[in-house]
């Protein structure tokens, strides 16, 4: 999969797994932003700056996760805005994005990341792929 799309881009589909391998480490990105942006740090410059850029990077690439989680549920964006709301937010994405499976087979968002209602293979490319695994070796 690529980084720039997963991380970047608002458009497709994602699965579940590849929904958690990114988001965990944004997640962990975030965490030393969090540790450390105390009012003790608060005259650094250079750590105030730092902040900004990972915080910045860090919205971004979870909303572009969520959007494309949101897609694969079938699911318009505009219902990222449940996960900014207290309570219900945390417990909209762990269930909503994070437990529930994808819609199968393709949406108005794009093919199925699982492959899943893909057409079925041509008479030609059974012939081929059956021609391959008929070979014996004695």
């Amino acid at each position: 999969m690529d980084q720039k799309w997963a991380l970047l881009s608002f458009q497709g589909r994602m699965r579940r797994r590849d929904y958690w391998v990114y988001s965990i480490p944004v997640l962990l990105v975030s965490l030393p932003v969090f540790l450390y942006s105390t009012p003790e740090n608060a005259g650094n410059p250079l750590l105030n700056i730092l902040s900004i850029v990972v915080l910045v990077f860090v919205f971004w690439a979870s909303v572009a996760l969520n959007v494309k989680r949101l897609h694969d549920r079938n699911k318009s964006a505009w219902w990222i805005i449940l996960t900014f709301m207290p309570l219900i937010g945390p417990i909209f994405v762990i269930v909503e994005l994070g437990i529930l499976d994808g819609t199968p087979g393709p949406n108005q968002y794009g093919a199925d990341p699982k492959g899943r209602g893909a057409p079925p293979p041509s008479p030609d490319d059974q012939s081929k792929d059956s021609k391959e695994t008929m070979t014996i070796d004695m």
